[in-house]
């Protein structure tokens, strides 16, 4: 099972390396260097961030059995499944120009650069694939975590540290 998610951390690594090689591509054929620095920014929080944030939790909650570090994976995956959709439609809300190789930067640069263009959506199927494994792995573990009756032990435990916050 462990090789589903790490088939995920690699996609989301490779997702954000073609990232920075289609953006560095668009800096230099005309675009604003911001978009580069962004690129960068991503792939720099966004590989040690999976592994911090997903990546690890579910190896302690598949090696202790914890329904509590399911929680905290569950949390961050969906987050992490939120942000590759977003990366693969890249539409210009939280950020300006065109930092995110999506479907709609891909549709705008491919009458401008082609060669640009084509990277964007090699960028946004990447995107696209990264997203479907997502949510078959995701799927995966929560099959697992039914499976093995640790969903009631999560609410259990929820309830407890609830209570002992509240005394």
């Amino acid at each position: 099972m462990f090789r589903e998610f790490f088939v995920c951390l690699a996609g989301l690594t490779l997702c954000l390396f073609w990232n920075i090689i289609a953006v560095t591509t668009a800096w230099i054929k005309g675009q604003d260097v911001k978009i580069w620095f962004l690129a960068i920014i991503y792939f720099i929080s966004g590989v040690p961030g999976a592994y911090v944030l997903w990546y690890r939790p579910l190896y302690r909650a598949m090696r202790t059995e914890s329904a509590l570090n399911f929680g905290w994976f569950f949390l961050f995956y969906l987050l992490h499944i939120a942000f590759v959709i977003y990366a693969a439609v890249a539409p210009p809300i939280f950020f300006k120009g065109k930092s995110l190789t999506g479907i709609l930067p891909a549709v705008d640069l491919i009458s401008d650069k082609v060669l640009v263009g084509i990277f964007y959506f090699v960028g946004f199927g990447l995107f696209c694939l990264e997203a479907l494994i997502s949510v078959w792995v995701i799927q995966q573990v929560y099959m697992y975590f039914r499976g093995s009756g640790k969903a009631a032990e999560m609410q259990r435990e929820a309830a407890q540290v609830a209570m002992r916050a509240a005394i």
